[in-house]
């Protein structure tokens, strides 16, 4: 026959029930700190690789182009429909017949163009080494890892 046991909580109980009550409650908040940390450089390496990009097969002189595309650079933090929080880096440019230059700078199929406006003249301009924006933000991936996993640890050791 079985026998029953009981467990009387001691007081260590209820100080490791109040930490895991902060670390539940406070865990987002590293998590969202540690990401904003991590992001900030490299959204700004993303930024100088947008203003190196060279681009082959379009007209000759500077139009800004380049520094458009850097400045639009940038993260955006959501909570998705299964309440997922995300981080995202996007680039976007403000007029809407430039909206797909940032992608196909990226590419290299690049992408077709009016020359200066002139819709009987279409140029197709082809970055010379595609990849300015996923490289990049490719090459960031273990120093993201990294910072997340600090924020873990960071929670691990408050749990002690």
């Amino acid at each position: 026959m079985p026998s029953r046991v009981w467990v009387v909580p001691g007081p260590e109980w209820k100080v490791v029930a109040a930490e895991l009550g902060v670390v539940e409650n406070e865990l987002p908040r590293w998590l969202e700190a540690e990401m904003d940390d991590a992001l900030d450089p490299v959204v700004q390496r993303v930024r100088a690789a947008a203003m190196r990009v060279d681009v082959q097969g379009g007209p000759a002189g500077h139009t800004g182009l380049r520094g458009r595309v850097s400045s639009g650079v940038g993260v955006r933090k959501g909570v998705s429909t299964k309440s997922t929080a995300y981080f995202r880096i996007y680039t976007e440019m403000n007029k809407n017949p430039e909206r797909p230059i940032p992608r196909g700078m990226d590419a290299a199929k690049g992408w077709r163009h009016p020359l200066f406006g002139n819709r009987d003249r279409w140029y197709q301009s082809r970055p010379v080494r595609p990849g300015w924006f996923t490289d990049t933000i490719g090459d960031s991936g273990d120093e993201i890892e990294n910072r997340l996993a600090r924020a873990l640890d960071f929670a691990i050791n408050r749990l002690g």
